[in-house]
């Protein structure tokens, strides 16, 4: 099984506030440089990680993001679960149109099923919990 990037760096994002300091607020810039990933895609995890509850947001000169409650208590099963947005992970399409064995097919259900016990796996890892290092950024309070 495979994570997408945009999942990849949603994880990333949160293990790293989990690692800073508690009330500790990071600028989304400092939050990039930090993981090595470009700006604009640190910036949409953030938003989407918000909407999840998983991180807050304060804006303005003195703002940053922190994590939440929420976000101390997620599993890497239950982040990874809310960030697939694939229906099937096959495509069960050809140039023609639906495959011709679709049918009488049983890939895409024991797909399904392989993906949900690779998410039934993660969900008792709490990612805060994860061993990490202080980040080596500048963090600001």
């Amino acid at each position: 099984m495979r994570i997408n990037a945009f999942s990849d760096v949603c994880l990333r994002v949160v293990m790293l506030l989990a690692a800073s300091p508690e009330g500790a607020l990071m600028t989304s810039r400092a939050i990039s440089d930090a993981i090595a990933t470009p700006y604009n895609h640190v910036s949409k995890a953030i938003i989407r990680l918000r909407e999840l509850g998983l991180v807050e947001v304060a804006r303005g000169r003195s703002g940053g993001v922190q994590i939440s409650g929420e976000g101390r208590r997620a599993t890497i099963g239950r982040l990874l679960r809310q960030l697939d947005t694939r229906v099937d992970l096959a495509a069960c399409e050809t140039p023609d149109g639906p495959c011709p064995l679709l049918d009488g097919c049983g890939v895409r259900g024991a797909l399904r099923r392989a993906r949900e016990a690779f998410y039934t796996e993660l969900d008792g890892v709490v990612i805060a919990n994860q061993p990490h290092h202080q980040p080596a950024t500048r963090v600001f309070y």
